[in-house]
This record gives C-alpha cells, sequence and structure tokens, in this order.
C-alpha cells in the first residue's frame, strides 16, 4: 500500500512538475539553519494550499489545525510520527495525511535530520496551528 501510494504521490509531482509554473529541485535544497530544531522553507503558496520543506533536528510538539489538513510526504532521514492516539515509524518515500483538528506530533529518533515536504490545504498563513500539552 505505502509503496502505491509512494508511486502515485511520485506521477502527480512529476506531472505537475512538467506543466508547473513554480519548479523546486528538493534534494538540492539545504538546511541553512541546522542549529535550530525546526527549520522551515517555503516553497509556494495560494489560496489552495501551501508548501513548505521542513528540516527537523529533535521533535515537533504536539499541535493541530482547526481549518487546515496537513500532507506529508518523508524525503530524508527517520522518525516517530504521532497522529491522534496511533503512532507510526516515517523513512523516507512514507506519506502521511493529517485531517483538520487530529493532534500530531513527531520525534526524530536518529542523529540525522529529517526533511518532508509538508502542504497545508488550503492557505497556510500561519495562524492556525494550535499546540496543546498532550505528551507521547
Amino acid at each position: 500500500m505505502i509503496k502505491s501510494i509512494t508511486s502515485i504521490f511520485a506521477v502527480l509531482i512529476i506531472s505537475s512538475t512538467i506543466q508547473a509554473q513554480e519548479y523546486f529541485n528538493v534534494d538540492a535544497l539545504k538546511n541553512t539553519s541546522p542549529d535550530h530544531n525546526v527549520n522551515v522553507h517555503s516553497l509556494c503558496s495560494d489560496s489552495y494550499e501551501s508548501s513548505y520543506i521542513i528540516w527537523v533536528q529533535d521533535s515537533v510538539k504536539p499541535h493541530y489545525h482547526k481549518q487546515h489538513t496537513e500532507l506529508i510526504y518523508v524525503l530524508e532521514g527517520k522518525g516517530r510520527f504521532f497522529i491522534g492516539d496511533t503512532s507510526y515509524l516515517i523513512r523516507p518515500g512514507d506519506y502521511l495525511r493529517i485531517p483538520q483538528g487530529k493532534i500530531h506530533s513527531f520525534k526524530n529518533n536518529t542523529e540525522n535530520e529529517v526533511k518532508v515536504i509538508s502542504i497545508q490545504t488550503p492557505e497556510f498563513k500561519g495562524k492556525d496551528r494550535i499546540w496543546v500539552e498532550k505528551q507521547h
């Protein structure tokens, strides 16, 4: 199932890149602030979605988005991703969909940073991140 989702995601990226209005070589994008726990690089944004490359050194605290669905595709690294009461060991090629209102968090369990593509839909203006005290 994961491989078929990965294949579908790759086809969507390739087909949208061929006719892309914007083009990014995500392999070439490097973390410019490796001393920060989380570093976010905005790729593009419009009223329908916002796309980011995110690097995580250690963890992302529990939070949710009241008005956004978040899609995550893992490019590099491994770790434990929590969505609600379920946890997933994630690695390159994995795809996660986090529905609106679902508490989620992440813990890197290696010494290497984790690099993901994060897509928020609709457009994310940075104000729909609600931190919670829930710990895993």
